[in-house]
């Protein structure tokens, strides 16, 4: 079927009822461009449930309507909407006409609506809502892409076009091809299929037919084999791909042609090489990552799925876990374009929803519904290189639990054997009856919080036990690569256990790599690590922050984000993203942190299993003159030697042997800071901090001056308060206020301040540490002048054209 883009067009408001409609009383809906966000813009409260899981945003049930002409040749052949993803409960209406429903909000499905359409204008109503149904932010609304299909009675069926590598060697690859046609005539009907392989230079390298009947009411499918001389193999480094044109001749009513994007490479996985792609073995430097986009909530807006993709991998990711649902289709897109490795996860919970209105209340009725709706669009996407069934769900502990994980692999198999399957469990969860008796008597003893504060200690334990064992068994002995979550320390008890088996770190502390990594490197069976996790994200807020002892895992209300990730929500690195890359062999030259003096209240707090040091790499610290300051250097030389000014402060050793750290202390001056590394004595790199000069100044750097004037492209703008020499003050915050004139709309504004009260869709934030970022959104064709005022500093603009 031929796809177009449903994005424009629509309008919101919350739920309302035909009498106020009647009465002339109900909200008239506010025009948007999906994808779309409604809570994101909703006001945050303490009072609201679940409270920090969410990052304190609420419940709501909203309705999307947009009017629309009828397709030409509607009553003779096949239209549908397709949602790439509503959040959640999804009920659509036609003229009034209930036509489909989906509850899970992460997942792509599409309603057939040709049977609902007349002549002239028509209306489609898509409510969904939100209501104690996530752990973490989930956002409200169609957040995803929408796509408008329309076939002909016989046409190619949607994600009909399936595609494998056989075999592929720098000479040949053999691909497999098969297209699935679908009749909804009465008539049988024949068509020729031309099926051609296309480069990426856009020559035709293989090509086919073949005629093919199909039965009244009826789906037929085409199987076709290509050989392709001296292939562009997809992969990491390389991430060539190949467009697949299907063609039906005679022509259809539509003129259909599809395209399909796929990649040439194959995939291999055993106890003796690990895994590997076109026979070079991957070790997985991954990443978990949650579907939200930070400033502008949950939105799907494929500019920002692509740029988180784009500056992940600068950071030296390799692989990408989606926490814990289904990835984005503009995501998979971008990582088969860029070469970032994806494990697509398909749900956080079985049968237990892990708060009350989860998944799990819908999960019997429509997992296979689901599950065939994900394979069936990951799979020509070359990115996508595993699956996986759960995350940290508790049925696997019992044998009822581990029958329906064993369902769902066979399920997977018999759509796409081509990709292993895991499940990412902590071992911790297949022992939480046991664990919640081990809760109870640690309250009355000295409080749950302070027994979640002292969980680190008690899961090293608790995840090598001969309990953690028996329960785990059939579960990790169904999958292809078991995963587990925060249990590294099993990972020699299994291997010697099960010398055939492959084990990944699906999810892993932050301030734990060089010890995990250690093993990836030294056995094949161990084929990569995910860290928990490699961008910052709503809700489960304050997670990874230091925090007064009252609160346990989670911040109190203004607490919004996780503070567990190497990339903040403005997509700038944190320290701890230079020293994983160090501990990964990426990086030789050394990394200045210096740890924050203008947190006062260090020694009152309790440090998070998910901590990392409060540092930033920034010697500009006015005020604090002679206060005494720790500095960090991460490097993998010797020996470290830290300069102020000139003078020696000391010299220390950094390396594998000390966690690739050395640590100083000192008193602060300002001027310039030099950590210089030292191997067999000779330097061999240095990294150097210079204060920031007195004539500060907001700044502006967008990081493109020109973008595409279409509804799936964004510029970020990065706001810095700075000296002439571009060095932030990063005690130098200030409010300011983003405009937006042309032919464009400011989509988010905000900074990385964890516990900000700024409204994301206000046009007025503070900045955090020196900075903030705008988000803008193209409305069409020509310049959007972007202006920047502050009371503190004078006003500064910047223009992108959008062509």
């Amino acid at each position: 079927m031929q796809k177009t883009s449903f994005n424009q067009g629509w309008g919101v408001r919350p739920r309302t009822s035909p009498f106020l409609e009647i009465m002339g009383q109900a909200q008239a809906p506010i025009p948007v461009t999906l994808p779309h966000d409604w809570l994101i813009s909703q006001p945050r409260s303490a009072d609201n449930l679940p409270g920090g899981l969410t990052g304190f945003y609420g419940e709501d049930v909203i309705e999307y309507v947009k009017t629309f002409a009828a397709p030409e040749g509607y009553r003779e052949g096949r239209v549908e909407i397709q949602f790439d993803g509503v959040y959640r409960g999804a009920m659509i209406y036609v003229n009034d006409a209930f036509v489909g429903q989906r509850p899970y909000g992460y997942i792509p499905f599409s309603v057939r609506i040709d049977p609902y359409l007349k002549d002239g204008d028509n209306e489609i109503r898509v409510e969904c809502r939100n209501h104690f149904d996530a752990r973490w932010y989930s956002g409200l609304g169609i957040y995803r892409d929408t796509h408008l299909l329309v076939g002909a009675p016989l046409h190619v069926a949607r994600n009909g076009v399936k595609i494998r590598t056989i075999s592929a060697t720098a000479e040949t690859a053999v691909v497999g091809v098969i297209t699935e046609l679908q009749n909804d005539s009465t008539e049988l009907r024949t068509l020729n299929v031309v099926t051609e392989m296309v480069n990426q230079a856009g020559t035709v390298v293989a090509a086919e037919s073949a005629f093919l009947a199909v039965r009244p009411l009826e789906s037929a499918l085409l199987r076709q084999q290509f050989t392709i001389d001296n292939p562009a193999r997809w992969s990491v480094d390389s991430p060539s791909l190949y467009t697949c044109r299907t063609r039906l001749e005679p022509s259809n009513s539509t003129g259909e042609t599809v395209e399909s994007t796929f990649g040439i490479r194959t995939l291999e996985w055993d106890v003796r090489h690990g895994m590997r792609i076109n026979g070079e073995t991957v070790k997985l430097r991954g990443g978990c990552i949650h579907h939200d986009n930070g400033l502008i909530g949950a939105a799907t807006i494929a500019r920002a799925e692509e740029r988180r993709v784009e500056l992940l991998k600068e950071a030296g990711y390799n692989a990408i876990r989606s926490a814990h649902n289904p990835i984005s289709a503009a995501m998979l897109d971008a990582c088969d374009r860029l070469g970032m490795l994806v494990l697509d996860e398909f749900t956080d919970g079985w049968t237990s929803s892990g708060v009350g209105f989860g998944y799990g209340v819908d999960m019997n009725e429509w997992w296979r519904r689901d599950l065939t709706e994900m394979l069936q669009r990951d799979y020509n996407h070359p990115s996508v290189i595993m699956y996986s069934i759960g995350n940290e769900v508790s049925d696997t502990g019992n044998t009822w639990g581990a029958i329906h994980g064993r369902d769902m692999i066979d399920f997977i198999k018999t759509i796409d054997d081509t990709r292993p399957v895991t499940n990412a469990v902590n071992p911790m969860m297949t022992v939480l009856h046991d664990l919640k008796a081990q809760v109870g008597k640690q309250a009355d003893a000295g409080g749950v919080n302070s027994f979640m504060r002292d969980l680190g200690e008690l899961t090293k334990d608790l995840v090598a036990s001969d309990l953690a064992t028996e329960r785990l068994e059939e579960a990790m002995s169904q999958v292809d690569i078991p995963g587990y979550n925060y249990a590294y320390g099993r990972y020699e008890l299994d291997m010697k256990r099960h010398p055939q088996r492959l084990l990944i770190g699906t999810e892993g502390l932050p301030n734990k790599l060089d010890e995990v990594w250690e093993y990836v490197e030294r056995h094949p069976q161990v084929i990569g690590e995910f860290s928990w996790t490699a961008w910052e994200y709503i809700g489960e807020a304050g997670l990874g922050a230091d925090k007064p002892a009252e609160e346990a895992f989670f911040g109190n209300y203004p607490w919004r984000l996780s503070m567990t990730a190497d990339h903040g929500v403005t997509g700038q690195r944190r320290t701890l993203s230079y020293w994983r890359e160090i501990v990964w062999g990426l990086r030789t030259t050394p990394y200045i942190a210096v740890h924050r003096p203008d947190i006062t209240d260090k020694e009152s707090l309790k440090p998070s299993l998910y901590t990392w040091s409060d540092s930033v790499s920034n010697w500009t610290w006015t005020g604090y003159e002679g206060t005494p300051m720790t500095i960090e250097v991460y490097s993998d030389a010797e020996e470290i030697e830290l300069l102020l000014n000139g003078k020696t402060v000391g010299r220390a050793p950094a390396g594998k042997s000390n966690r690739f750290m050395a640590v100083f202390e000192t008193e602060y001056q300002p001027g310039h800071l030099v950590a210089v590394a030292y191997k067999d004595g000779k330097e061999t790199a240095r990294d150097e901090l210079q204060s920031a000069g007195s004539d500060v100044a907001l700044t502006v750097t967008p990081d493109r001056t020109e973008i595409r004037a279409d509804d799936n492209d964004l510029a970020f703008v990065n706001i810095s308060i700075a000296d002439k020499a571009g060095t932030v003050h990063v005690l130098q915050n200030a409010a300011v206020t983003v405009k937006v004139s042309g032919n464009g709309v400011l989509q988010g504004l905000g900074s990385a301040d964890p516990k900000s009260e700024d409204d994301y869709a206000g046009s007025t934030c503070t900045t955090f540490l020196g900075q903030a970022l705008a988000v803008i959104r193209p409305t069409g064709s020509g310049e959007i002048r972007i202006c920047i005022e502050s009371d503190k500093f004078s006003a500064i603009e910047t223009v992108i054209k959008a062509i």
